[in-house]
C-alpha cells in the first residue's frame, strides 16, 4: 500500500480546479501541457488509507467535458490504473479508486461521459478477456484475485466479458449506479474534496 500525503492530494486538487477554470474561461488559448503534466504527476496518487483518491476527487459526480476526456487519458498513458481497488481512509474493504457507476450512468446522456467510458471498456478488454476465457474452460472465477476487481468495477467491463465470468454481474454493469453516502466516521470534506465540490456541475 503506497500512503501519500494528505497536503500532496490537496496540492493536486487545487492545481485541477485552477486548470479546469482556466480551461472553462478561454478554451481557445488553454494550455493543455500543463494538463497533461499535472495528469503525470497524479496517475498514481490514489491515497491509499488516507480518503479519496485524486482520480475521484477530479472525476467522480462531474459534468464531464473535452477537459476531462483529456485528462482520463493523459492518466491512463500516465500509467494510472483505473481498475485498482485501493484500501479507503475508514478502514473498511478496499474500492475502486473511481466510481464506475457514476461514470456509466453518466455515459447515458453526455457525450464524453460516453467517451470515457469507452476507453476503460476497451482497456478492461485487455486485462479481463484471458480471465473470462479460462472461467469459460473451467476455471473457478472465485478463485482469483480478479474476479474481486470485475466485480468491484462491472460497470466498465464489456457485457459479453461479465457473462462469460458470471452473468450475475452483467445486470449490475447495465443497472443504476450504488450511491456512495456520506462517510459516518468523518462525516466532513478534505480541503480538496470542498474545491472540488465547488467546481461540481448538475448532471443533465
Amino acid at each position: 500500500m503506497t500512503h501519500h500525503d494528505p497536503h500532496e492530494i490537496n496540492r493536486l486538487v487545487g492545481e485541477f480546479t485552477d486548470l479546469q477554470e482556466q480551461w472553462e474561461g478561454n478554451p481557445a488559448s488553454f494550455d493543455w501541457r500543463a494538463l497533461q503534466s499535472l495528469a503525470q504527476r497524479g496517475a498514481e496518487a490514489y491515497n491509499e488509507g488516507g480518503g479519496p483518491s485524486f482520480q475521484s476527487l477530479a472525476l467522480d459526480g462531474m459534468r464531464h467535458s473535452e477537459f476531462h476526456e483529456r485528462f482520463l487519458a493523459d492518466m491512463l498513458r500516465a500509467g494510472f490504473d483505473p481498475f485498482k481497488l485501493a484500501q479507503g481512509g475508514n478502514g473498511g474493504n478496499p474500492i475502486p479508486v473511481i466510481d464506475h457507476a457514476s461514470l456509466a450512468e453518466a455515459a447515458e446522456n453526455n457525450p464524453s461521459s460516453q467517451r470515457m467510458r469507452a476507453s476503460l471498456m476497451e482497456l478492461a478488454r485487455d486485462r479481463f478477456e484471458i480471465f473470462a476465457n479460462e472461467v469459460q474452460l473451467g476455471t473457478d472465477p472465485g478463485a482469483s484475485p480478479l474476479y474481486d476487481i470485475v466485480r468491484a468495477c462491472a460497470e466498465s467491463i464489456p457485457e459479453d466479458l461479465l457473462q462469460k465470468i458470471d452473468s450475475r454481474l452483467a445486470q449490475s454493469g447495465r443497472g443504476a449506479p450504488a450511491m456512495r453516502g456520506v462517510n459516518p466516521v468523518e462525516g466532513y470534506l478534505s480541503t480538496a474534496e470542498m474545491q472540488i465540490e465547488g467546481s461540481r456541475r448538475p448532471e443533465g
